[in-house]
């Protein structure tokens, strides 16, 4: 029984044609895929077997863990489309301070995460598309590799880049196979036909182009990470050999150059596991260490957004006080994290110490913070300390703005009234009152003070003298959507 010329298989001397079988059918399998793509896997021509199967099944992989991610979100209430920045990071998307703070992972996790399904679409089809080559040409193992570790590069670049961004997405590490693909194509690491190059060289360069323009002219696309998965790719593919090796027909193969793709030679090799083994062990050490380094860096540069993120995470236990003492650790440390006063503020108003809170609101003001929020809460403030004129003046641009929501307003009313009130406007005061009681009818604080108020104006009394009721600081402090990640 003849043996197959490429693998030493045994093989049916059985034909139809003129000519024996020469070819197991696995191998003739092969063959027929590397003539059609030009770069893909060919059989190997040596003693060092081929793996049984050129199934992307890395790719595929992590395509399915990225797509299992997504639908865990969606099932669980998180938006199909546009999921918020709560709720991804609450699945692991990287928020740069709560990453300096200690949650090194997420620049992993926020690699599986996305912001609904155009992001993760396009992402998984790029993947798709550029995985499939790389992981031919690297092994399975060394793909791997390759991918964590420029997914990696890809946040940290982010987080340095931008210390208070929401990072999520597979995009950096995308990047990272396309630099590594690029680096063995135009760095002659592989060998194959012109054409062939070309075409996928054409395909790289649209790829890379087209997304970093767009992240440029979109401002919620992260370029950062782009750029750092892109540069991490190209060096790991200029220094990591490919496990699979093509190389250009010579002239003594000439009678069989019909059998491969134009340019390639039909003696393919590839390396055995045990080198495979070594390339992917060397990815992830050395990978390992340069991260690491480059990780302690950020955190050294960025120590201000490492205290956000402890205040974050103490606000979210419960603990205020201790959440206090680290945001101000932060502005210390970072003087131009100025809105870190608007979150002492309000940090302050939920301990209900107005005069802690009126002296960070203001100087988070001094520091160019001018949006309504802050206004609003320090007018809510000036009540505590009894500064009813000033808190007036700033609450007044809430009820002129456009941009001011509903329980916004129904807020500030109340700290219009109150205002009006200690300083004789009780008509005024009962006004604004009865609004908000209407809005929020189950409120204490407001039932009692529109009785004080109805009752001054009722008898006709003057402003000298009247006690403030009492303020309900934690109920009226106005927090954002995203309240404890951001003020």
């Amino acid at each position: 029984m003849p043996a197959c010329k490429t693998c030493g298989v045994k093989i049916s001397s059985f034909s139809f044609g003129t000519e024996p079988a020469s070819e197991c059918r696995e191998c003739r399998k092969k063959r027929e895929e590397v003539t059609r793509t030009g770069l893909g896997p060919a059989a190997p021509s040596t003693g060092n077997a081929a793996p049984t199967s050129h199934v992307p099944f890395v790719t595929f992989v992590i395509i399915g863990i990225n797509v299992a991610v997504y639908l865990a979100m969606g099932l669980t209430g998180v938006s199909w489309e546009e999921p918020s920045s709560l709720d991804a990071i609450r699945w692991g998307a990287a928020f740069g301070p709560l990453t300096l703070g200690g949650q090194w992972w997420r620049l992993f996790t926020s690699t599986f995460v996305h912001f609904g399904i155009v992001h993760i679409g396009l992402n998984m089809w790029c993947l798709y598309d550029l995985g499939r080559s790389l992981e031919y040409l690297m092994g399975r193992k060394a793909f791997t590799a390759t991918y964590v570790a420029t997914g990696i590069a890809a946040s940290t670049v982010s987080l340095w880049w931008r210390p208070l961004s929401v990072s999520a997405g597979a995009s950096g590490a995308i990047f990272g196979v396309a630099g590594a693909f690029a680096a063995y194509i135009f760095l002659k690491r592989i060998k194959a036909a012109p054409e062939a190059i070309k075409r996928t060289g054409k395909s790289l360069a649209i790829f890379i182009i087209y997304n970093l323009v767009r992240g440029a002219a979109a401002g919620g696309v992260d370029n950062a990470a782009h750029v750092g998965g892109l540069i991490a790719g190209l060096i790991l593919g200029a220094i990591v050999p490919p496990v699979i090796h093509l190389r250009a027909i010579a002239p003594s193969n000439a009678a069989d150059s019909h059998l491969a793709a134009p340019g390639l030679s039909p003696e393919n090799t590839f390396e055995d596991e045990a080198h495979s083994n070594r390339i992917a062990w060397g990815i992830i050490i050395g990978s390992a260490i340069v991260l690491t380094a480059a990780c302690m860096g950020v955190h050294s540069v960025h120590r201000g957004y490492a205290k956000y993120g402890e205040a974050v995470r103490l606000v979210q236990r419960g603990q205020l006080e201790q959440a206090a003492v680290a945001m101000q650790a932060g502005v210390e440390n970072t003087p131009d994290l100025n809105f870190g006063y608007a979150y002492l503020g309000e940090l302050e108003l939920e301990r209900e110490d107005p005069a802690s809170a009126a002296a960070f609101l203001e100087k988070g003001m001094a520091s160019g913070l001018t949006d309504l929020q802050t206004r609003q809460n320090l007018a809510l403030a000036e009540l505590g300390i009894e500064d009813f004129a000033d808190a007036q003046n700033e609450i007044a641009p809430v009820f002129t703005s456009r941009d001011t929501l509903p329980d916004a307003k129904s807020d500030a009313l109340y700290i219009r009234g109150i205002a009006r009130g200690q300083t004789g406007n009780f008509s005024g005061a009962v006004s604004d009152l009865q609004a908000v009681a209407q809005a929020k009818p189950n409120l204490v604080a407001v039932q009692d003070a529109l009785k004080q108020y109805q009752g001054l104006a009722n008898q006709g009394a003057q402003a000298q003298n009247v006690p403030p009721p009492t303020i309900a600081y934690r109920q009226f402090v106005l927090l954002s959507e995203d309240w404890p990640l951001f003020p």
